[in-house]
């Protein structure tokens, strides 16, 4: 029995209808290079082989009674099948959309809190015979860093035949009475509470760190509630829709490389450009720019790189007033490195820290983030923009090269737009997720991505002294 820290918890506590707290992962493989046919019988036998040694996919939540407490997680039983991989096929001739229109299906139901928080999807129908594992995951089991460890360990990093793992020995971990949990809950707060003064000493020097900072530097990064109000940062409905787009990383690197930033702020430009473009071509770009929150990991040495959040977040702009390309990228910049100044200068712990602290969480999370919207009239911010890592060097599943990954972040409260990048080997693909009454032609804003890279790059040809040498 194992009490969950408050930074997995937090995504059980925002699970509602309208929120569902799952990331979707797509793997696209070649069964063309496999060792034998790929089907669903066999990916299913494999899986139930390999998954159940890692925890993230053996780990059950159980709650604590009247949620007076944290989460407990428990050792499931051995693994129900049916439940957790499922397979569906694609009509015959079908192209990318197909894929898009599964996924939001896939992404609009939540999944079952009594089991383990995953299910995995073995799609067939592809363009060119490719094959598709999608893998939902509870945010709760992993953010960003941890999911792509996940990717490297769940597959192979050669294409050689490779022996599976022995057989899961389940060890079911019967519910403990309520009681037992509740006491259990009660001593862990008591133990916190011990925590408690030292914390909030620590949040008022960043405080005063943080408001010292701010006016001493000309450049500041965006504040919580500042944001303007777009058709984004309306309250949620259960229905998804998503799409993708994957950009040359090569392209990227281009335009770090000549404009001396780094590939996360060209990134957060290019959605910049998306979201100007697709908000003014309805006639509803606001004149102040559009606030991104940047997920940055603050996982310690020692913590288990494949399972758990340890995710802090950066405000930062996206350069919607902008309408020259450069301009909004040096804007980008500029306000990057803000953030990631102020971060460093603060405590970067904190925010996940109070996590840990159940009996605040509800009066912050649900009544001060609602009543702070209600009184300036603003979000905290308008899109979540996520920037992975992933694996550099090809995979495999049974000889199958995987050919991409996409991934797919959740939206959060007032926030219907969530871009997520992954990147891999030479790919950098960009995962579009947004609630469909807010963004129904959600792939035209993901059309506008390669168009707004595009017009950097042509901004590095115009810059002086390119070309020369």
């Amino acid at each position: 029995m194992l009490e969950m820290p408050g930074a997995d918890a937090y995504f059980l506590w925002e699970e509602s209808r309208a929120r569902h707290m799952h990331t979707l992962k797509i793997v696209v493989v070649d069964p063309s290079t496999a060792h034998q046919k790929v089907s669903f019988e066999r990916v299913r036998r494999g899986a139930l082989r390999v998954l159940p040694h890692l925890p993230a996919f053996r780990r059950r939540p159980v709650g604590i009674p009247l949620g007076l407490g944290h989460p407990l997680w428990l050792e499931a039983p051995a693994l129900e099948p049916d439940r957790h991989l499922r397979h569906e096929v694609l009509p015959l001739g079908s192209g990318p959309e197909a894929l898009d229109d599964l996924l939001g299906r896939i992404a609009s139901e939540p999944l079952d809190e009594t089991r383990p928080l995953w299910q995995l999807f073995f799609v067939e129908g592809l363009p060119g015979g490719r094959i598709a594992y999608v893998v939902k995951l509870h945010h709760a089991l992993a953010d960003g860093l941890a999911s792509a460890a996940l990717a490297v360990r769940l597959f192979q990093q050669t294409p050689e035949p490779v022996e599976l793992p022995r057989a899961w020995e389940a060890e079911n971990e019967p519910v403990p009475p309520a009681l037992l949990r509740l006491a259990h809950s009660l001593r862990r707060e008591l133990a916190r509470q011990r925590e408690l003064p030292l914390l909030l000493l620590r949040s008022l020097r960043s405080v005063g760190v943080s408001r010292r900072w701010r006016a001493s530097k000309c450049a500041a990064a965006p504040r919580a509630f500042t944001s303007p109000l777009t058709r984004f940062n309306r309250t949620l409905t259960p229905n998804r829709i998503t799409t993708h787009v994957t950009l040359p990383l090569a392209a990227l690197r281009r335009v770090k490389d000549a404009f001396g930033c780094t590939l996360n702020d060209v990134y957060l430009a290019i959605v910049g450009g998306s979201l100007r473009r697709y908000l003014a071509g309805r006639g509803e770009l606001p004149e102040q720019a559009l606030t991104a929150a940047v997920p940055v990991s603050v996982r310690r040495a020692g913590e288990d790189p494949a399972f758990g959040n340890a995710t802090a977040y950066w405000f930062a702009s996206t350069g919607t007033d902008r309408a020259d390309p450069a301009e909004r990228l040096a804007a980008v910049a500029e306000s990057t490195r803000a953030a990631r100044a102020l971060f460093e200068a603060c405590d970067p712990h904190l925010a996940v820290e109070w996590l840990d602290h159940w009996a605040l969480r509800r009066p912050y999370l649900d009544g001060l983030q609602t009543l702070v919207t209600a009184l300036v009239g603003r979000p905290s911010y308008n899109v979540i923009v996520s920037n992975v890592r992933g694996p550099s060097r090809p995979l495999y599943s049974d000889g199958a090269r995987v050919e991409a990954l996409t991934s797919m972040g959740p939206l959060t409260r007032q926030q219907g737009l969530n871009f997520t990048a992954w990147s891999y080997l030479e790919d950098f693909a960009v995962g579009l997720h947004a609630c469909r009454e807010h963004v129904p032609d959600l792939r035209s804003l993901a059309a506008a991505l390669p168009e707004e890279l595009e017009a950097l790059s042509l901004a590095v040809g115009s810059r002086p002294g390119a070309g020369a040498g």
